[in-house]
């Protein structure tokens, strides 16, 4: 009987994890009073986008997501609790798909950006129909959520041009190779 193939190597899993973990130590550690909606983004998308840019397989960041939002409900980061599980998905997933859609050359800035600011909208976009769902009401939502689109586009972006230097500073060191298969 023939043993089937993993879809993510032993290698794949533990830098994706890795890269979760990662997303809830930043989480954690650094805490910047700007109170801007979506300033975490600057860090937040850099993890998942190396990753996704490391591993290029469809579902990379939708694993780090899921990973990174139980870490998140397990350590009790925001107040929706195991609804973060939802939030860190919708991000991992929205990351995924514009790799997907730009080939994984996540190592240019301006894809680096288009990922992260997707990521961060994503993120955003959950969140408010988490919230909303929860009984908050529509009408403050929507007059918040005009700013908060503008600063999460912005900060997400801003994050995935640093995850697409780093990860081409990477490359160009051959810190880590592509495999161009």
């Amino acid at each position: 009987m023939a043993i089937k193939k993993p879809y993510f190597s032993l290698y794949e899993i533990a830098l994706l994890s890795l890269c979760a973990a990662l997303i809830v130590v930043l989480n954690t550690t650094f805490t910047l009073p700007l109170n801007i909606p979506g300033h975490t983004g600057i860090y937040w998308v850099v993890p998942v986008i190396i990753g996704v840019g490391i591993v290029k397989k469809p579902g990379a960041g939708t694993y780090i997501g899921f990973v990174s939002g139980i870490l998140a409900t397990l350590f009790g980061l925001n107040t929706l609790h195991f609804l973060n599980l939802f939030i860190y998905l919708a991000m991992g997933g929205m990351i995924d798909l514009v790799g997907l859609l730009f080939f994984y050359r996540l190592d240019h800035p301006a894809v680096g950006f288009i990922a992260g600011a997707a990521g961060n909208l994503a993120k955003m976009v959950v969140n408010y129909l988490l919230q909303t769902f929860l009984g908050i009401p529509a009408v403050f939502i929507i007059i918040g959520i005009g700013t908060a689109s503008i600063t999460h586009f912005i900060f997400g972006g801003l994050g995935g041009i640093v995850a697409a230097l780093v990860l081409h500073r990477l490359l160009k060191a051959g810190v880590i190779t592509r495999d161009e298969t």
